[in-house]
């Protein structure tokens, strides 16, 4: 009799998997209720190997998005996808990370993102109009998420560079120099905080407040030797230099 059950429980597996191999992904992205501000187009394949056309966030687009659920990860009751998205020959982002989701926690691992200076430009209040240069590059080794009552960052280690920093500004190509920041939890937020071995005396802290999706920063700004003359004229723009110097960036 143990002989048959053991057969049976093979079987039934076996069965399931088979139905979830083959059910189309778009079975399973009609069943969840997305973010208005959300918008999948393309849908197509399978649970298992996926592909969706562009995923449009905030009027943001990121296109040519390709997914693989692992088959062993679904033993250990926390699946894990390999995500893939944009294209060199494509506007937007570029990337890959991992997604591991479990009942309590989400975490991300291995990530890495591409994407023009210009759109994260777009996203920022910024003083003056400009029109940043370069790519930004964001690697994160992991971030791990809780999903207890409200999202909240439990780890996250990381950096974000802006290679070839440069801008467009008040009419004058304007070379910044290499800026970095390292990546890290703050009080159950994700945080960035720059380098300040910068050109511009630039520090700063921005701020990814999970639950409500909103970004905020505060830092300051120290014009020094190696600051750009071009960007002189500029300063006045952020207000009045306070005792030290150093004039305030928030927003």
């Amino acid at each position: 009799m143990k002989k048959w059950f053991a057969i049976m429980a093979i079987f039934l597996s076996s069965y399931i998997t088979f139905l979830l191999a083959s059910a189309p992904l778009t079975l399973v992205i009609n069943n969840i209720e997305l973010p208005r501000n959300i918008e999948l187009q393309g849908v197509s394949g399978s649970v298992w190997q996926g592909e969706i056309a562009s995923v449009i966030i905030n009027n943001n687009k990121i296109e040519n998005i390709k997914t693989n659920v692992s088959f062993w990860s679904l033993f250990t009751l926390a699946p894990s996808i390999q995500v893939h998205f944009g294209d060199a020959m494509l506007a937007g982002p570029e990337g890959k990370f991992t997604l591991k989701v479990s009942s309590k926690q989400l975490s991300l691992n291995e990530l890495e993102v591409f994407i023009s200076a210009s759109d994260v430009a777009k996203l920022l209040p910024l003083p003056i109009p400009v029109v940043a240069q370069g790519n930004v590059e964001l690697t994160l080794e992991s971030v791990v998420l809780s999903m207890a009552e409200k999202l909240t960052c439990l780890q996250a280690q990381g950096d974000v560079t802006w290679l070839r920093a440069g801008v467009t500004a008040l009419e004058q190509n304007i070379k910044l120099g290499k800026l970095t920041a390292g990546i890290s939890c703050a009080q159950g937020n994700l945080m960035a905080k720059v380098n300040p071995k910068n050109n511009l005396g630039l520090s700063f802290d921005g701020v990814l407040a999970l639950p409500s999706k909103k970004l905020s920063g505060k830092g300051y700004l120290k014009p020094g030797a190696q600051f750009p003359a071009q960007l002189k004229s500029a300063l006045s723009f952020l207000g009045r230099a306070d005792n030290q110097g150093r004039y305030q960036l928030k927003f």
